[in-house]
């Protein structure tokens, strides 16, 4: 079939493009001019007019009074992703309404504050919906995360679910264990790591390329580094339509949504891996191509459904894994006793693993090695929870319902209703985490970093490695230490950590500082 497909406001190539539909396509995502990349934030491509008006042709006091109003947008879009990364102001308010009112009401926001509200507001799949909510984010098209209804979610979940193995995390763990030792290993005579840039960014364009089966673009790491970060902007907090960071954005999913489209179509379904160097035969891409070419799949299941999930599960899982272990390393440094916590875990899960016939790899054959990682993975959800990778989760109520039923605090939620669940203050509710602004050893099942019931996130156990692998690392180096300065401080682009940087000591000698 040949022409065009429609994907929400993306027009997409059909199946049989050539170069050129592909080129067509992205031009009219992203447009001829180069982006301005003045302070301002505003783009001078086309997207920067999201009326399709000629700027040429407004008169200068429109001119200045667009540029005022996306001057104003910008600064609301700043302080909002400045308020999401630095939680002081959260934890404080949280903190009062757990007190005062720990089921808030304010027009139509409903704040929940207790861990059993939060909880409950993620496990009702029917009475607090995501998808309305989320869906603007997702400019690619339809994803697991804006399927509302209970059934064809679950369908779809099961769809993704039937192409994960059970040697997967074996996968990962290596993906992510020889990336990290050699991401190390070029930077140990310099004293000093960037947590984000030389090390969780390049783990996680590994695992995009040989896991999801989803290479660089255009073979450039550093350019996929940056695809991460804007696709998990734009999901997190929604740039104002026409600046810098909303044109870079849908530039990169134009760019990302070619290149699928072209693996995707560079073969029959069940031979594409094999033409396509790109998309090794393990690789999520590749399994999903094989199961599009058997026989009694469901109408739904296509090469554009895998197209937009593998673009969502690069967009929702890449960046959001490096801001969580980001985030835990940063709190390690920074909790009493933290560090040397997690280095004791560290080196127990190192011997553990040494008995295990040396291998990093292995699948926890033996109960030492299973509760030696455990025991880590707990550590870093216990850093997150002072920092989490996504501090406030928002449903909306589709229908009158009541939250917290037969407890003194019990409200009434009308429909339509824009529902807080937020993890952050979940986790320092006293009464689900005792002794809450301590650093210690609490149930590995009761934190909220991946969520409850059927919304679960389903790349847990891609996050789970990676980021205990990346942590591990850093925590054999010998006299780790935070870098003095801004420099020591998570910078952030967007929403979306860029920079934190760490010392050690190289070859025996001080921390670099």
């Amino acid at each position: 079939m040949h022409g065009i497909r429609e994907t929400k406001d993306l027009v997409l190539p059909a199946d049989g493009q050539d170069q050129h539909s592909l080129k067509l396509f992205r031009d009219q995502v992203v447009g001829d001019d180069t982006p301005d990349q003045s302070a301002t934030g505003i783009s001078g491509s086309k997207l920067a007019d999201p009326n399709g008006l000629d700027p040429g042709g407004a008169s200068a006091v429109d001119r200045f009074g667009r540029r005022l109003r996306m001057w104003g947008e910008l600064v609301k879009y700043r302080l909002s992703c400045h308020v999401l990364s630095h939680l002081r102001l959260f934890k404080a308010v949280f903190a009062v309404l757990r007190v005062v009112r720990p089921i808030t009401i304010v027009g139509n926001v409903l704040v929940a504050t207790k861990a059993s509200d939060v909880r409950e507001v993620l496990e009702r799949f029917d009475d607090f919906e995501l998808g309305d909510t989320i869906e603007p984010g997702m400019p690619w098209g339809p994803f697991l995360m804006t399927v509302d209804g209970r059934e064809q979610h679950a369908r779809e979940r099961e769809m993704l679910q039937s192409v994960v193995e059970k040697t997967d995390a074996r996968l990962i763990r290596t993906i992510a264990s020889e990336n990290c030792q050699s991401c190390i290993e070029a930077l140990k005579d310099s004293g000093q790591i960037d947590v984000v840039a030389d090390l969780a960014e390049p783990v996680m364009v590994a695992v995009l390329a040989e896991y999801f089966g989803v290479p660089p673009l255009n073979g450039d790491r550093q350019r996929m580094a940056g695809v991460m970060r804007n696709l998990a902007g734009i999901i997190m907090v929604n740039p104002p339509v026409g600046s810098l960071p909303w044109s870079r954005s849908r530039a990169d999913i134009a760019d990302l949504t070619c290149q699928l489209t072209q693996q995707l179509g560079s073969g029959g379904p069940t031979t594409a891996a094999a033409s396509h160097p790109s998309i090794p035969a393990h690789s999520l891409l590749a399994r999903l191509q094989r199961r599009h070419g058997q026989p009694g799949n469901p109408p739904w299941f296509d090469e554009e459904w895998i197209r937009c999930y593998l673009t969502g599960l690069v967009a929702t899982g890449g960046a959001t894994i490096i801001r969580g272990v980001t985030h835990a390393v940063d709190q390690l440094l920074e909790q009493a006793g933290a560090l040397a916590h997690a280095q004791a875990l560290s080196a127990a899960l190192e011997r553990a693993i040494h008995t295990d016939q040396g291998s990093v790899a292995a699948d926890a054959p033996n109960g030492q090695l299973a509760a030696a990682r455990e025991a880590l993975r707990g550590c870093i959800y216990e850093a997150m929870r002072f920092r989490p990778m996504l501090p406030l989760l928002v449903r909306t109520c589709p229908r009158d319902t009541i939250i917290a039923n037969g407890t003194p605090r019990a409200r009434r939620v009308p429909a339509g209703t824009l529902v807080l669940a937020p993890p952050l203050a979940a986790m320092f509710d006293s009464e689900a985490f005792p002794d809450p602004l301590t650093f210690r050893d609490r149930p590995i099942e009761s934190y909220f970093h991946f969520g409850f019931g059927p919304r679960h996130c389903f790349g847990k156990y891609i996050a789970d490695v990676v980021m205990l692998e990346i942590v591990r690392a850093l925590m054999r180096l010998p006299g780790l230490a935070r870098a003095p300065g801004q420099g020591g401080q998570v910078g952030y682009d967007g929403p979306a950590p860029c920079s934190l940087r760490v010392t050690f000591n190289a070859n025996g000698s001080e921390p670099v500082h």
